[in-house]
């Protein structure tokens, strides 16, 4: 049994599609909290990496967790052992990182319970993989994102160029395809559209009508 409060809409759906942004736009234009679950999982990505610890090492990153406090200050920043490390948490190393360990149970529990803990706090719009699945199971918006892998891999590309971070295209397609295939594939709570997810193809969507999209259905919920 999961306990049922407030209001909460999630968002799933692989790499590159456009879910956090989507996800702070929606937050803010219906006053409600954003909480970044990717956030958390590259905090513990970004502890590790300070730590020396092996990505591969699951025993030894299962080991730290007990070490790792994540929250979030009101103007969204994330909080590791109280040090701000919003902009630390930000590149392709950490991210590279963090689809390793992502897959392993011990993370994703204590993230998922403290996942669950923070949607207890009100109206709240939580993104990531598994949120309609197995965080929120009882979220009254369910919607799965998807685009083109091509497509994804390009946003992506133009992201990080646009952080001023250094890109290759052919290695942030590759890297599209191989987190893809650990989102679907790993063996503890997968990437998956759920029966009542609300499926949104965003590949020639911007991102003003993709926000628009999902408020519609929020807003249709929220009139119920």
């Amino acid at each position: 049994m999961h306990e049922q409060t407030g209001f909460a809409v999630a968002i799933d759906g692989p790499v590159g599609v456009g879910k956090s942004t989507a996800a702070r736009i929606l937050a803010a234009n219906l006053n409600m909290i954003y909480i970044d679950t990717g956030a958390m999982y590259r905090a513990v990505a970004l502890y590790n990496m300070r730590m020396g610890t092996d990505k591969k090492d699951a025993q030894a990153i299962a080991a730290s967790l007990p070490d790792i406090e994540i929250a979030f200050t009101p103007a969204g920043s994330v909080l590791l052992n109280g040090e701000d490390v919003s902009a630390d948490i930000r590149n392709q190393a950490i991210a590279d990182y963090t689809s390793t360990i992502a897959a392993y149970a011990p993370v994703r529990e204590k993230l998922t319970a403290q996942q669950r803990q923070l949607a207890r706090s009100g109206h709240v719009v939580m993104d990531g993989r598994d949120i309609s699945s197995q965080v929120l199971p009882w979220a009254q918006v369910k919607i799965y994102l998807d685009a083109d892998p091509r497509i994804r891999a390009k946003r992506r590309f133009e992201e990080l160029q646009a952080k001023g971070q250094p890109a290759e295209y052919a290695r942030v397609w590759e890297e599209t395809l191989i987190r893809d295939e650990r989102d679907i594939n790993r063996a503890f709570a997968p990437l998956v559209q759920t029966e009542d997810a609300i499926y949104i193809d965003t590949s020639y969507m911007n991102l003003d009508k993709m926000v628009a999209e999902i408020t519609r259905h929020v807003e249709r919920e929220l009139r119920v």
